[in-house]
């Protein structure tokens, strides 16, 4: 399965899924750099699909497909983007588990796929990457990315 049609069969995702970056939002793209944008597969703006189905929860923004050429099946990049403060990774640790149960629940096809998860900081930052926030939050399963995502043409193992 292709990211596309994981996208396009999970339940109010189906028309979520465009080319490129383009699902991003404006005041996000400038932080999400591939380093070969032919290998983008699509991405999708998660946050807004299920707005209307869930408006309380932290949902998490985006899902970035992507074909790394020393490997044969696309990876996806989960990505949020929220400010990088210490007074945020409560709200960004209840985005993290609200993705995980979400992918439990409804992005079964989504979840098969080897990924990452991404906090891309949207402003000023107050940690640094080896901070031990950032190690607490790896702990948990989720990379801080700084303030711009960097997607390699290849994946290290």
């Amino acid at each position: 399965m292709t990211f596309k049609e994981a996208v396009t069969q999970t339940p109010r995702l189906e028309t979520a899924w465009q080319p490129g970056l383009q699902a991003l939002r404006a005041e996000d793209k400038p932080h999400i750099k591939a380093e070969n944008t032919r290998r983008l597969c699509g991405s999708a703006d998660v946050d807004t699909a299920l707005l209307p189905r869930e408006p309380q929860a932290n949902r998490w923004d985006f899902a970035i497909g992507y074909q790394h050429k020393n490997r044969k099946d696309e990876f996806i990049y989960w990505v949020e983007t929220h400010t990088g403060s210490d007074d945020q990774i409560k709200v960004v640790l209840k985005k993290l588990e609200w993705l995980k149960a979400w992918m439990r629940r409804d992005g079964q096809h989504l979840a098969s796929f080897e990924r990452d998860i991404i906090w891309v900081s949207s402003g000023y930052t107050l940690f640094t990457k080896g901070s031990a926030q950032v190690k607490t939050l790896a702990q948990k399963g989720l990379i801080y990315s700084g303030a711009i995502l960097r997607i390699p043409s290849e994946r290290r193992p």
